[in-house]
C-alpha cells in the first residue's frame, strides 16, 4: 500500500540562458531616475533667501499651482513610459502592491469635498506621478539598480553641500532668521535645516550600510561626512534618530537567518512608538511646555492642537487630500490657529496626524497597512543572508520615515526629499520580498515495503 509524505524541495534554478536585454535602455531609464531625485533633492531654489517677506509669500501662494515643477514631473513619466514601451527585455518587477493604488483612490474621492478640490486634485495627481515613476523605474532597472541610484544621489547631494558651506553663506541659516533656533545650523542647498538634517542621516544610514556590504574605505568616508552634516544642522530628531536606528540595523542585519528573533525586534520598534504616545499622555503638561514654545521644536504640540481640534468638529471624513493647511484664505486650519506663526504652517508635523486630518479614518488605516504593516511582513519574512545588502538599507530608511513622522510631515508629502526616499525603499522592499526563494511543498508517493515470502526447503 502507498503512503503519502511531504518533502520540501529547493525552488527551480533560474536558466541560465535569459532573453537579450537592452543594456542601453536599462541605463537609460537608470539615468532618469538619477536625475529625476537630483531634481528633487536640489529643487527648483537651492539655497534660497529665506526673508520673513519671502516666508508669507511662499505660504501664500503653495496651492500646488507650480507649473514648471507640473511640467518636469510629467516629462519624467512620459520619458519613462517610453523607454518602458520600446523595451526588449521583460520586466524586472511586476507592479502588484495595490493597497497603494487603492490608498491613491481614496485620496481621489475626498478631494470632491475639499474646501478647493482643484487644488486638492493637483496635490493627488502629483503624489501618483512621483510614485508612477519611482515604481515605473523599478519594473525596467530592477532594486539593486534603484538602490544603487538612490545612494549616488545622496552622495552627490553630501558632496554639493559640503562644497557649498565654505563658499556660499546662504548654506547656513543667516543671522536674519525670524527663528532664532535656525540661526547658524547648516542647510547646504536645502531649504531648511531639518530637511538637510534628514536627508543626511538617511545618507549616513546607506552608506554606512554599503560600507559593512563592500568594505570599500570611501563609504567609510561618506558615511562620516554625512554623520558631521548631521551633527552640523542642529536637527535633534534626525540626530537621535541616527544613532537609534544603527543600532537597530546591526540587529536586524545579524538576525538575518531568524524570522522568529526578528520579530522580536520588530514587536520591539512597535513597542517604542506606543511609548512615545503613552509618554505624551503621561506626561502631557510637561510635554506641551517643552514642545509649544515656537523656539524649541518649533512649536510642535501648538500646532498639533490645530488639526485635533478640527477632528473633534469633523470626525468622519476630514478636510481632503491637501486640502487642511495653506489653500488659501479657505483653508479649514485658518478657522482653529492659535497662534500667528502657525498661519505660515504647511504641514502637521505629524505625518500620521496630516493623513488622519485629510483623508479621515479611513485613510490612516490605510496608511498603517500600507506602509506599516505590510513592509513590517517583508521585513519580518522576506530578508536573507543573499539579499541583505538591499533589505538593511531599505530597513533603515523605513524606520526612520517612521519615527520621524512624530514629528514631521513626510507621508505624501509633494515631492519632499524624504518621501521620494522612503518610496524608493518601500519599492525595492517589496520588489525583493517577491523575488525571495521560496520552499516549495512537492508530494512524494513512499512505497510500503512488501512481505517477504517464507522461503520452503
Amino acid at each position: 500500500m502507498a503512503s503519502l509524505a511531504w518533502q520540501r524541495s529547493a525552488p527551480p534554478e533560474v536558466k541560465a540562458s535569459q532573453p537579450l536585454e537592452s543594456k542601453r535602455l536599462i541605463l537609460t531609464a537608470q539615468i532618469f531616475y538619477f536625475v529625476f531625485l537630483m531634481m528633487v533633492f536640489i529643487g527648483q531654489r537651492p539655497f534660497a533667501e529665506r526673508t520673513q517677506e519671502e516666508l508669507v509669500e511662499l505660504a501664500a501662494n503653495n496651492d500646488g499651482g507650480d507649473l514648471f515643477k507640473q511640467a518636469l514631473f510629467i516629462g519624467f513619466a512620459l520619458l519613462l513610459t517610453g523607454v518602458q514601451i520600446i523595451r526588449k527585455h521583460p520586466p524586472r518587477y511586476k507592479f502588484s502592491y495595490w493597497p497603494v493604488v487603492i490608498m491613491l483612490a481614496w485620496f481621489c474621492v475626498t478631494c470632491t469635498w475639499g474646501v478647493d478640490p482643484f487644488v486638492s486634485f493637483k496635490r493627488v495627481m502629483q503624489q501618483i506621478i512621483v510614485i508612477y515613476i519611482t515604481f515605473c523605474t523599478l519594473s525596467m532597472i530592477g532594486p539593486e539598480r534603484l538602490m544603487q541610484s538612490l545612494r549616488s544621489a545622496l552622495i552627490l547631494s553630501l558632496i554639493i553641500c559640503w562644497m557649498s558651506l565654505p563658499i556660499i553663506p546662504a548654506a547656513v541659516h543667516p543671522p536674519s532668521e525670524n527663528d532664532r533656533a535656525l540661526v547658524g545650523a547648516w542647510r547646504g542647498f536645502f531649504f531648511h535645516k531639518n530637511i538637510a538634517g534628514a536627508v543626511m542621516a538617511l545618507c549616513f544610514m546607506v552608506t554606512v550600510n554599503a560600507w559593512i556590504d563592500t568594505k570599500k574605505w570611501i563609504y567609510a568616508l561618506w558615511s562620516l561626512m554625512a554623520f558631521v552634516f548631521v551633527v552640523g544642522t542642529k536637527s535633534k530628531t534626525s540626530l537621535a534618530l541616527s544613532f537609534a536606528i544603527l543600532m537597530v540595523c546591526a540587529i536586524y542585519r545579524a538576525l538575518s537567518d531568524s524570522t522568529q528573533k526578528r520579530a522580536v525586534l520588530l514587536l520591539m520598534l512597535a513597542l517604542g512608538m506606543v511609548g512615545v504616545l503613552w509618554l505624551y499622555v503621561a506626561y502631557q503638561p510637561v510635554v506641551e511646555r517643552i514642545f509649544a514654545d515656537p523656539t524649541s521644536f518649533t512649536g510642535r504640540v501648538s500646532i498639533w492642537h490645530v488639526p485635533l481640534a478640527y477632528l473633534e468638529d469633523h470626525p468622519f471624513l476630514g478636510a481632503g487630500f491637501g486640502g487642511f493647511w495653506q489653500v488659501g484664505d479657505l483653508s479649514p486650519s485658518r478657522d482653529y490657529i492659535n497662534q500667528v506663526f502657525q498661519l505660515r504652517t504647511a504641514h502637521s508635523h505629524n505625518g500620521y496626524l496630516e493623513i488622519w486630518v485629510t483623508t479621515g479614518p479611513l485613510g490612516l488605516v490605510m496608511l498603517l497597512l500600507s506602509f506599516v504593516a505590510l513592509p513590517a511582513w517583508w521585513f519580518l519574512t522576506g530578508t536573507t543572508r543573499e539579499n541583505q545588502k538591499l533589505m538593511v538599507p531599505a530597513f533603515a530608511i523605513w524606520v526612520f520615515v517612521l519615527y520621524q513622522n512624530l514629528l514631521e510631515t513626510s507621508f505624501f508629502d509633494k515631492d519632499r526629499q524624504v518621501w521620494v526616499i522612503f518610496l524608493a525603499a518601500i519599492a525595492t522592499a517589496h520588489a525583493t520580498y517577491k523575488a525571495r526563494p521560496r520552499r516549495v511543498w512537492n508530494r512524494r508517493f513512499l512505497q510500503s515495503p512488501q512481505p517477504q515470502e517464507p522461503a520452503h526447503g
